[in-house]
């Protein structure tokens, strides 16, 4: 299974700024940095509300608690 890296972000809009799994090992995008983003039964919101398009599918799920992960532009 993959694991969620930076790697994710390469050819991603401008205006992602994090990314997560949840635990169905799905990784999503967020506009928002993972600070603002919450975790409730396996699976990561942004605290208002909107939607967030699916980023990759088959990554590791096992620890998606702690997958967050915010975009590094250099």
């Amino acid at each position: 299974m993959k694991q969620l890296t930076q790697a994710i972000f390469k050819g991603a809009p401008n205006w992602v700024k994090s990314a997560a799994v949840n635990s169905n090992g799905r990784a999503y995008f967020y506009p928002v940095e993972k600070s603002e983003l919450t975790f409730s039964q396996g699976f990561w919101f942004m605290n208002y509300g909107a939607y967030s398009p699916l980023a990759g599918i088959d990554f590791d799920g096992t620890d998606c608690k702690n997958s967050a992960i915010d975009r590094e532009f250099n």
